[in-house]
């Protein structure tokens, strides 16, 4: 009698514990998740921005992926399939160019645009602040270009903004245009609501698809 009270008490702690360990799971998650909420509305929220720090979300990876023009063709193939990303279609990858981080660095430093000394990763877990090791980011207002190397060699760039301001960042607009006049680039907007491609010699292109994008942004 006494050993099946003595089990039937183990049996109910044990129950205990498992209820008051899956709440405090649950607890912690929502504290991260609530935190990631706070983090990321401040970001889109401030009207001043901090030119010496900027943030990348994980799924802002490529989705605004800057590409060899030569691709052009390639993405407006009609049996595309559109649940895709649409820069996956591309053949001729970033790498190919064989530009130099160096030969970027100095470009971006000749036209005289803010260089980001700190990259904060934000997604699940802990945030990640990245010194610049692998990634190098210029930009201003909230307007970012990633580039992304390995080995010295350009692999992969792309564009992100948090700017929140109705005006036009013509800094931005106007880097954007030199970097794809210099080495005839297009930019490809990969998000289902603003997907589009930008060839970025033409500076018209550039102000039509940032005015287009701000509409969308302030009417929704």
């Amino acid at each position: 009698m006494l050993a099946n009270i003595a089990l039937f008490i183990v049996i109910a702690l044990a129950i205990v514990y498992i209820i008051y360990d899956s709440k405090k799971a649950i607890k912690a998650k929502n504290n991260i998740e609530n935190n990631k909420t706070v983090i990321k509305s401040q970001i889109q929220k401030s009207e001043s921005y901090n030119e010496d720090e900027t943030f990348l979300w994980e799924e802002e990876y490529l989705m605004i992926e800057i590409i060899p023009a030569a691709n052009y063709e390639y993405l407006f193939d009609k049996n595309i399939d559109k649940r895709k990303a649409l820069s996956s279609y591309s053949k001729i990858k970033t790498e190919t160019l064989k530009i130099e981080i160096n030969e970027f660095r100095e470009f971006f430093e000749g036209i005289g645009i803010n260089k980001y000394t700190k990259i904060f990763y934000l997604g699940i877990g802990d945030i990640v602040i990245n010194d610049c090791q692998n990634t190098i980011a210029y930009g201003c207002l909230g307007d970012t270009i990633f580039i992304e190397h390995k080995d010295d060699i350009v692999e992969n760039i792309w564009f992100v903004s948090n700017n929140r301001d109705t005006k036009l960042n013509t800094e931005i607009v106007n880097l954007l245009n030199q970097i794809g006049s210099k080495y005839n680039l297009l930019l490809v907007d990969n998000y289902p609501v603003t997907e589009k491609i930008v060839d970025l010699k033409i500076i018209d292109e550039i102000e039509s698809y940032f005015k287009r994008n701000k509409e969308i942004l302030f009417t929704n």
